[in-house]
């Protein structure tokens, strides 16, 4: 026992070397309970805070690319019959050549408007050059069509495609000039923005090796350009299937594969597939999978990243005739 003098120089007991460990060893272990509570509760906290970032990435994924497919074909307010468009690719007669795109997939891939959906079945499309770093195994979806927004003349800007249509006639060019077509003074007639974009998965995102595949998009800018852009980091494949028309009744007939697809003009809805996974991993968790994707079954390893598969049927808009609703003042 320890003998401590207060100030009036008595004597007063204090605790004694023994007490003192004893405390010490009780307060490490409250400490390293309490410590152990702290750590389940963030472990806990991050895993459901990945459980709800996987469900808003794919939903953000299928939103994406859903908003291009429901508006593919579409080439103005009024119209998506491509054959009334003039300087579309390997269109001679056109008043005004378009100009070349830096960048571009192909030559004149960006004006192919008459082709407003296509797709490579786990493969990039033959003569894409501007797909490079490609997930083996997984798929490319392709849409075109024209912002349904109409774009005044004093907003067109320098460099930016678009077409100016009604349901007579229609003609791409790049600003800020626009031209003049058949009806052109009709309140019908409206400039609209030009997107061709092209969907897939890439074995990383921004940096070469880190491991991470991701979605990214290949997409017409100002330039006019064609740019490789990150979309979606963690999404590790992406399976598309084409509802098609084949025998002309004005129904879907099948969803079939790319490959499969006998005319691409006479697909009216696709299906996808994405799925995703978390950006960090999570110890001690079993994450093997089974999945069955567009027919075929992909398993997942065991590596501790949580995987979620979303799908949706989505259709596209031009199952309609523009030109003739305009036309019947629909």
């Amino acid at each position: 026992m320890m003998n401590i003098k207060n100030k009036n120089g008595k004597r007063q007991q204090g605790f004694s070397l023994i007490e003192m460990m004893v405390a010490m060893v009780i307060g490490i272990i409250i400490m390293g309970g309490i410590l152990s509570v702290y750590t389940n509760t963030r472990d806990l906290q991050r895993s459901s805070e990945d459980q709800v970032n996987l469900v808003t990435d794919a939903r953000f994924a299928l939103e994406t690319i859903g908003y291009d497919i429901r508006h593919a074909g579409v080439l103005g307010g009024n119209t998506n019959e491509a054959g009334l468009i003039t300087c579309k690719m390997g269109d001679a007669s056109c008043p005004a050549a378009m100009p070349l795109a830096v960048g571009d997939c192909h030559a004149e891939w960006y004006i192919n408007i008459q082709q407003p959906i296509f797709g490579g079945e786990g493969i990039v499309p033959p003569a894409y050059s501007c797909i490079t770093n490609h997930q083996p195994n997984t798929d490319v979806l392709v849409v075109r069509y024209a912002d349904s927004n109409p774009v005044a003349t004093t907003g067109l800007v320098g460099g930016t495609a678009y077409v100016r249509s009604n349901y007579l006639a229609g003609q791409l060019f790049v600003g800020p000039t626009q031209p003049v077509i058949p009806g052109d003074t009709g309140q019908l007639t409206a400039n609209h923005q030009l997107y061709s974009r092209a969907y897939y998965i890439s074995n990383y995102t921004n940096t070469p090796g880190d491991g991470l595949p991701s979605l990214r998009r290949i997409d017409l800018v100002n330039g006019p350009e064609v740019k490789d852009q990150l979309i979606l980091p963690g999404a590790t494949n992406l399976q598309v299937q084409y509802g098609e028309d084949s025998d002309g009744g004005g129904s879907i007939d099948q969803f079939v594969n790319a490959d499969a697809v006998s005319d691409f003009k006479k697909v009216y809805a696709v299906r996808l597939w994405v799925l995703v996974k978390t950006e960090r991993e999570e110890k001690g968790l079993n994450t093997a999978r089974t999945y069955t994707i567009a027919g075929n079954t992909v398993n997942t390893p065991n590596d501790g990243y949580r995987r979620l598969l979303i799908s949706s049927v989505i259709k596209m808009r031009n199952m309609a005739k523009l030109d003739q609703q305009a036309a019947a003042g629909s």
